[in-house]
């Protein structure tokens, strides 16, 4: 049960990505307005559920999943309405597997940022990961120093 509460907050977030009109052709579609409303919905619940947890690590990676999620969104938005800022970015999936081969520093090279203000963006996501691979080592140690004083949290300690 915890794992699958863990699991609702990110699949919101890519529900959310989905549904959230983006172009303007997609503006008056009522069922994606509603499908956008139940995936604030289940995501502001699994953020409720998530604060009560002795551990960070499911909100870090959710803080993944809605930061690759609204990059993904910024991506589309600048690669639909500014043409020659990537090359290859013409669908959502083309932008989040973008910005997911980007965050993982896979890079495989069929999607590029080729005008600046793309590539700015993209150098916003390299600083995230290394703020984000330091939230993770800080909150990973965190959880062995409380292991080693036998589960009571190193904060809580005099």
């Amino acid at each position: 049960m915890r794992v699958l509460a863990a699991m609702l907050g990110p699949v919101a977030v890519l529900a959310l990505y989905f549904t959230v009109p983006l172009a303007s052709s997609e503006m008056g579609a009522v069922g994606r307005i509603i499908a956008t409303a139940a995936a604030l919905s289940v995501l502001g619940f699994a953020l409720l559920w998530l604060r009560r947890h002795d551990t960070n690590l499911p909100l870090l990676i959710l803080l993944f999943v809605l930061v690759a999620a609204i990059f993904s969104a910024v991506f589309f938005v600048i690669a639909i309405n500014r043409p020659g800022e990537f090359d290859g970015i013409t669908t959502r999936i083309d932008a989040l597997y973008f910005t997911l081969t980007t965050m993982t520093t896979t890079g495989y090279g069929d999607i590029t940022a080729v005008g600046q203000l793309a590539r700015v963006l993209v150098s916003a996501v390299f600083v995230f990961d290394l703020v984000f691979l330091g939230l993770i080592a800080a909150e990973l140690s965190r959880l062995m120093s409380r292991r080693r004083r036998g589960g009571a949290d190193p904060e809580d300690a005099p």
